[in-house]
């Protein structure tokens, strides 16, 4: 009975590792539309301003001119 138990228990262990792991490779998984690829460069592209902005040149540029770190968007 410890055997049946034992193999059960191994087999809804690989079940549930396996729904596990096609979940978060799903999420993973770049976008493969226009649209999904437009929003990805966009965030992208914000991420570069923002790391580019808190960079020391960038903070002490800002403390000098007074905090008017306003620049238009790159398109």
């Amino acid at each position: 009975m410890a055997e049946i138990f034992a193999v059960l228990g191994v087999l809804f262990a690989v079940i549930v590792f396996l729904i596990v792991k096609l979940t978060l490779q799903g999420r993973r998984r770049r976008t493969d539309n226009f649209d999904g690829q437009q929003i990805e460069r966009q965030h992208s592209a914000e991420a570069r301003h923002t790391r580019a902005a808190n960079t020391s040149v960038a903070v002490h540029n800002r403390f000098i001119d007074g905090g008017n770190d306003w620049r238009p968007r790159k398109r």
